[in-house]
């Protein structure tokens, strides 16, 4: 019998896929079983995560040391996002087969598998299934300053006793569709998940959102690449699989998180939203603008303004004061400049609300375009600028 173990620092995309053939192998096949203890196993599964030269170079880190823990003879598998982003990094390290995210026959094709199609396994799971050996932050960023630390503190206190308080029930994750069809300039994803969508159908989505419910769940947050360009490929849209989950939970009991909305997408479908916002059951949209810096953006390919964005949020906030408002920044990208810089911190000014926000700086992947650009920001001014919108971000939310 092959007894495997799987590992991963990827972000919950990586999680939910380790998770699926963690699924897959365990039940699946024939004379394979899933351990929890790497020295116990002969064949070991590792997702890596390339997202930034830092999560890169966490990844190889994790390899030699899985490879110190590996009982002598064991086989290592590095597959996941970072092995077809830059396979050129495990070089020296690792010499076995780099399989990517969507490379699902690498796992049906193990002697013993019963040729069943990963696409007929579940792909939700709660979060308390799920693991990451990535390291947490604040936010996204690893050292604040204890004027900050105390403000967010503070702000995770008044939440629990607002109207809009966070809701800290177990959240269940179901993936809906994986790919995106822009040309960020920035993007290191394009390499591992194409230019192309791969929606699930919304009777499968709505399925596990059923069984989930019957567990006793009653929080679901929705993943995707892109969540607004989910069902351009099968001929619908998200307002459609929205609908069809609120229809799904009669009792009224369930609430969604709404993860990754690209905002010129999001204008798009906005008018489909309004009747699942109206509904009460929607806790959070998350929509990443990168930038305050219309000239940024552009420079970025990305498809809006931050005027545009900014109206939608503003839109959500006055006429559905009880959702929670989320958003993504990148800090430090080629030729930013301060004047670039303060506009985006002045998209956290009031009236506009904002509960929560990811900071991310620029990292210059060989294979995005804008690490080819002039002028390029150093890595202490990106520090510098991140630990700076997080601190205005913990103070206007004072």
């Amino acid at each position: 019998m092959t007894r495997i173990f799987l590992c991963t620092n990827g972000c919950v995309e990586g999680q939910l896929r380790t998770k699926l053939v963690e699924r897959y192998l365990g039940a699946h096949t024939r004379d394979v079983r899933v351990t929890q203890e790497i020295s116990d196993a002969d064949t070991v599964l590792f997702y890596a995560c390339g997202l930034t030269n830092e999560k890169e170079s966490h990844s190889l880190d994790i390899v030699r040391e899985l490879k110190g823990k590996m009982q002598p003879g064991a086989e290592l598998v590095v597959w996941g996002c970072l092995a077809k982003q830059n396979p050129q990094a495990f070089a020296g390290i690792y010499d076995g087969p780099l399989v990517g995210p969507l490379d699902t026959d690498f796992f049906t094709s193990i002697p013993g598998s019963n040729g069943i199609s990963l696409d007929a396994i579940d792909h939700s799971a709660a979060e308390n299934e799920l693991a990451t050996m990535a390291a947490p932050s604040i936010h996204g960023c690893s050292g604040t300053d204890l004027v900050t630390r105390a403000l967010l503190l503070y702000k995770r206190g008044v939440d629990l006793f607002s109207p809009r308080r966070v809701n800290h029930s177990p959240i269940y994750y179901i993936p809906i569709a994986v790919g995106c069809t822009g040309h960020c300039t920035y993007c290191s994803e394009r390499p591992a998940f194409g230019n192309t969508i791969h929606s699930r159908p919304i009777e499968n989505v709505v399925s596990e959102l059923r069984s989930a419910m019957g567990q006793g769940y009653a929080r679901f947050s929705l993943v995707a690449t892109d969540l607004g360009s989910y069902g351009v490929d099968i001929g619908c849209r998200l307002p459609d699989l929205l609908d069809e989950m609120l229809g799904a939970d009669p009792s009224g009991n369930c609430s969604f998180l709404l993860n990754q909305i690209e905002p010129h997408h999001l204008e798009t479908i906005y008018d489909g939203m309004v009747p699942a916002f109206d509904s009460g059951k929607i806790e959070m949209v998350m929509s990443p603008v990168q930038s305050g810096s219309d000239r940024i953006l552009k420079l970025m390919g990305r498809h809006y303004t931050a005027g545009q964005w900014r109206a939608l949020m503003l839109d959500i906030h006055r006429n559905h004061p009880d959702i929670r408002l989320n958003t993504q920044f990148m800090v430090g990208f080629p030729t930013e400049t301060e004047e670039d810089f303060a506009a985006t911190l002045a998209l956290l000014d009031p009236p506009f609300r904002l509960d929560e926000l990811h900071i991310f700086r620029f990292s210059p992947r060989p294979i995005v375009p804008a690490s080819r650009l002039p002028d390029q920001v150093p890595d202490e001014v990106k520090e510098a600028r991140a630990e700076r919108l997080l601190s205005r971000f913990a103070r206007n939310c004072i």
